[in-house]
Order: C-alpha cells, then sequence, then structure tokens
C-alpha cells in the first residue's frame, strides 16, 4: 500500500503521531466552519492513541505538507477507516477532509482525496462513502466533480445517529 504522493512543492503522506496537534487543531477548525464549535471533544492524546496506539488502528490518516517559509506545514488531513458492506465487502468512509483557509486554491483537498481514493483502491474497497452538510455548497460540487453520487437524492438513504443518553439507555436495556 502507498503511503507518500509528491507533487512539486506538496507532499501527501500518511500521518504521525507528531502530526495529530497539527490534526487537532483543523478538527477545531473545521468544527468552526461548520458552526459547530463546541463539537469536537478529542484531546491530541485521544487522536495519538486511537490512531497508533491501538491495533489495529481506529483510523487512518493522510495529511497534505507544504513549505511554508522554508518549513514544513500540515496544510490539510483526511481521516478514513475501513467499514464493510453487507452487498460489496470492503468499503471505506471518509470521516474528514479538511484543507486549511491560507492554504486553499492549490489543489490540496484533490490531491488528498486522491490519495484516499488510491489507499481505498489499493485495500479493495468497492466504495468510499462521505458525508457532505447540505448546506456547504462547495464541498458538494468538489465531490460532484469528483463522480460522486449524492445517495440521499438516488437512494433516499437516511443517515441516523444514536448518541449520548439515547446511546446508554439502548446500550443499558441489551440483556448480557
Amino acid at each position: 500500500m502507498a503511503a507518500k504522493y509528491e507533487d512539486g512543492e506538496v507532499k501527501v503522506r500518511r500521518s504521525t503521531r507528531d502530526d495529530m496537534k497539527a490534526v487537532a487543531e483543523m478538527i477545531q477548525e473545521l468544527a468552526d466552519l461548520e458552526e459547530m464549535s463546541d463539537g469536537p471533544k478529542l484531546s491530541v492524546q485521544d487522536l495519538q492513541r486511537d490512531g497508533f496506539d491501538l491495533q489495529p488502528p481506529a483510523f487512518l490518516c493522510l495529511v497534505a505538507e507544504v513549505n511554508k517559509d522554508g518549513a514544513p506545514l500540515v496544510a490539510g488531513y483526511a481521516l478514513y477507516f475501513p467499514v464493510y458492506s453487507t452487498w460489496n465487502g470492503q468499503a471505506m468512509m471518509l470521516e474528514d477532509l479538511y484543507v486549511r483557509a491560507s492554504e486553499r486554491r492549490r489543489g490540496l483537498g484533490h490531491r488528498l482525496f486522491n490519495a484516499v481514493a488510491r489507499e481505498a483502491h489499493l485495500m479493495g474497497s468497492s466504495r468510499l462513502d462521505f458525508h457532505v452538510l447540505e448546506w456547504n455548497k462547495n464541498a458538494r460540487d468538489f465531490y460532484d466533480l469528483k463522480g460522486a453520487i449524492n445517495i440521499t437524492q438516488t437512494e433516499k438513504w437516511c443517515f441516523y445517529r444514536l448518541s449520548g443518553d439515547a446511546l446508554k439507555k439502548v446500550a443499558l436495556a441489551a440483556k448480557s
């Protein structure tokens, strides 16, 4: 499996434990952009544990690194993980793809997305799934250009979430 994709001044590579500080900062930037500033609850240490200490890791992560004022800067990230489809077998879920505002319009998002798609393909995935906020037209246009299909429209799938007290209540109702 490839771990590094270089093109001129941009390097897309597998993240390291040390990159998690920059990734945590960008997770917060993304939450701020999505007007959900209080959303992220993970620390740098949580990301380091979940991505590097667990076997298998809870997630995989690629970063886009650029040269900024003579020093490397982690300018974007893509966090993803394998899932399984009962219809198609192995699949990949892209949780986040984000590029710092100061580094946009340089193709970093395209490079990160393409690298994740390549990783999914090399791992034998039948598909790459991800979610996009309805109001984020730029992101929807980006993925449309890649050939992605909005299955909310085409297949009428609804995305649900059980969390917090509701998750706890259902879990406690299970018989051991």
